[in-house]
């Protein structure tokens, strides 16, 4: 999968891990999600997804973000910036 460059607006489609304790077999499946913000980070297994940076914390900012693993994305769009 081609990702955009980094610090690139886009909107992520990607299958996050459910878990439940005490409940039907038949609720337990994985969940469909979609998640929009700015690539930050682009690793080997996963990539970063800030959906809020703070501004004045240098090279290590403060976000509210998420790690998605590369196997989970379904799909992204590049929004426009």
């Amino acid at each position: 999968m081609r990702l955009p460059k980094l610090n690139t607006l886009v909107e992520v489609t990607w299958w996050d891990i459910v878990g439940l304790i005490n409940d039907r077999l038949s609720r337990l499946k994985p969940q469909r999600c979609t998640t929009t913000g700015r690539l930050l980070k682009v690793e080997a297994e996963y990539i970063v997804i800030a959906t809020s940076i703070y501004e004045g914390e240098g090279d290590d900012p403060t976000i509210d973000g998420c790690a998605i693993p590369l196997g989970c994305i379904e799909g992204w769009k590049r929004l426009r910036n």
